[in-house]
């Protein structure tokens, strides 16, 4: 058995063991809460008993991040690849944009794991004048927690109302932070948003900005229409050099709109 003398175990029970006929050593396991009863039975001084409860609680502290770690560790040897069971069509209704995971479809596959492994989950929400921040903690019986989080801008210009740009945000944020507590995985990477620039008729940079802007229901015929389109929903200019942070923006508001669009189905 290991013997240890976190805050002067063994210094403490000094005075203890002088009273203790068998003067035995108190095993690790047993020493903050067996040096605590002895300390009630033989009546040592109060500074003595705070120093035992100040070790005592470390003890169980340090007791209770071994048990999360362990069950984390059960978990994750446990937790399947996540599928992408939510799919995106393109505007023909027939082929495949891109697929993701929903939350909802992530706790399905993983809450019997979790339950398995005597782990919680929970969310906090912090709302900022532009973004929203969503911090994930998952705790253990034993009483060890863990945090995550993930803040996701939320575009006043955008083409949702306010309510569903917050519902969209909020669950893009709450997915990203709870995978990344857990150290789940899916099928692939998310590059959800990038696979939007595959419809066939996009043969050009400029040609995929105007399909995006399309998609997002800003038909803008003229190079005047184009630019008040792009500053509006990206707040860039429209330049060559440009060109590729635009796409990208472009492309993640079409995920966040379709993502909250068929959180809604």
């Amino acid at each position: 058995m290991r013997y240890a003398d976190p805050l002067g175990v063994i210094r403490l029970s000094s005075t203890l063991k002088k009273m203790d006929k068998q003067n035995k050593l108190v095993p690790v396991e047993q020493s903050a809460q067996g040096l605590i009863s002895q300390a009630i039975d033989k009546g040592v001084s109060v500074e003595t008993m705070e120093k035992l409860m100040t070790l005592q609680e470390r003890w169980e502290k340090n007791q209770a991040k071994k048990a999360f770690d362990e069950a984390i560790s059960n978990f994750q040897k446990s937790c399947p690849v996540i599928a992408k069971t939510k799919k995106v069509l393109n505007k023909d209704g027939r082929t495949i944009r891109y697929q993701y995971a929903p939350l909802e479809a992530i706790i399905e596959q993983i809450k019997g794991i979790l339950s398995d492994n005597s782990l919680s989950y929970k969310w906090e929400v912090e709302n900022k004048e532009n973004a929203i921040r969503a911090i994930a903690i998952v705790s253990h019986i034993a009483g060890h927690s863990e945090t995550s989080s993930f803040e996701v801008p939320i575009d006043k210009e955008g083409f949702m109302t306010a309510p569903q740009k917050y519902a969209s945000a909020l669950t893009f944020a709450k997915r990203y932070a709870f995978c990344d507590v857990l150290g789940i995985s899916t099928a692939d990477e998310d590059t959800d948003a990038t696979d939007v620039n595959k419809e066939p008729d996009v043969k050009s940079t400029k040609a995929k900005i105007m399909l995006l802007l399309r998609t997002l229901g800003r038909e803008s015929k003229t190079k005047a229409e184009v630019e008040k389109s792009i500053k509006d929903l990206v707040q860039l200019p429209l330049s060559e050099k440009n060109y590729a942070e635009i796409v990208s923006r472009l492309e993640a508001l079409v995920k966040e709109r379709d993502e909250y669009e068929n959180s809604q189905v």
